[in-house]
């Protein structure tokens, strides 16, 4: 794939003229080699896969459009809950069973990639906004009564939504 740092998604879902090429999450080798390169090589590739793959979800159950939230807000929605589902994966027992220190130590420090652009529509939630989405994701996989059992997406996404408000409110008047 060359070296570049792309990330990107692929799906077909609702083109009126597919090519038959199935979903597909594609990251360019240079994100690797800088996770690599600051020493986050063996949890950070997999916590960026774990969030790409929660909007890969999301796009399966139509949860972008699924808010009043519009621009920035809306955006700003949608990553946090990609952070939250990705790290709930990552930590879940039947996910990647990954230790959640490691999961939310590696986390911190990509998350200071956040912005603080609170107008623009390309925004993914503060640092602060991001680790909080990924600490809830985690306490949810770790504090199931039942290890063994993965919740529905849509229940994730009903209790992402209540939790919302608190993910964001630290930083919300900034």
């Amino acid at each position: 794939m060359g070296s570049g740092t792309a990330i990107c998604q692929y799906s077909e879902k609702g083109d009126p003229q597919p090519l038959g090429v199935s979903d597909r999450i594609i990251m360019g080798d240079g994100i690797l080699q800088a996770m690599q390169a600051i020493g986050l090589g063996n949890t950070a590739p997999r916590a960026i896969l774990g969030h790409e793959f929660g909007h890969h979800v999301q796009y399966e159950n139509n949860l972008f459009d699924n808010t009043a939230l519009t621009g920035p807000e809306a955006t700003r929605r949608t990553e946090l809950m990609a952070d939250a589902f990705g790290t709930y994966f990552l930590t879940h027992s039947r996910g990647e069973a990954l230790n959640t220190k490691r999961v939310l130590d590696s986390a911190k420090s990509f998350y200071q990639v956040g912005d603080c652009s609170f107008s623009s529509n390309g925004h993914h939630g503060t640092p602060n906004q991001r680790i909080a989405a990924s600490t809830w994701g985690a306490s949810v996989a770790n504090e199931a009564p039942n290890q063994d059992h993965i919740l529905p997406s849509m229940k994730l996404d009903e209790m992402f939504e209540a939790k919302l408000p608190d993910i964001v409110k630290p930083d919300a008047t900034k």
